[in-house]
C-alpha cells in the first residue's frame, strides 16, 4: 500500500506545480520585454526629436496603459517612428501612436 501512496502523492504534487507554473506564465515574457523596449523607444525618440524636458517616465506610464488595451499599439507606434525622420513623424503616425504620445 505504501508504493500507491508515495505514487499518488508525487502525482499530486506534479500537478499542483504544473498548475502554479501554468498560471505563472500567464503573460509571455517575450512580449513583455518586446512592449518595454518599445514603450522606451517610442518616449526617447519624442524627447530627443521635439522636447529634451519631456517626462518619459508618465510617457512609459501612458504607453503601458494602452498596451494593457491594445497590446499591439506600442509595437505600431514604435514601427511607424522608426519608419520616418523626426521631422516627419508628428504627421505620419498621430493614428499609431495615439494616447502615447501628444
Amino acid at each position: 500500500m505504501r508504493p500507491i501512496r508515495s505514487s499518488a502523492l508525487c502525482a499530486m504534487t506534479f500537478a499542483v506545480t504544473a498548475a502554479t507554473m501554468g498560471a505563472g506564465c500567464a503573460k509571455d515574457p517575450i512580449h513583455q520585454i518586446d512592449m518595454q523596449v518599445d514603450c522606451e523607444n517610442i518616449c526617447n525618440r519624442y524627447r530627443d526629436c521635439y522636447d529634451a524636458s519631456y517626462n518619459t517616465s508618465g510617457c512609459q506610464d501612458r504607453c503601458h496603459a494602452m498596451v494593457n488595451h491594445d497590446p499591439n499599439s506600442a509595437n505600431a507606434c514604435d514601427s511607424c517612428l522608426d519608419a520616418h525622420t523626426c521631422t516627419t513623424t508628428p504627421f505620419s503616425c498621430g493614428v499609431q501612436c495615439q494616447g502615447i504620445l501628444p
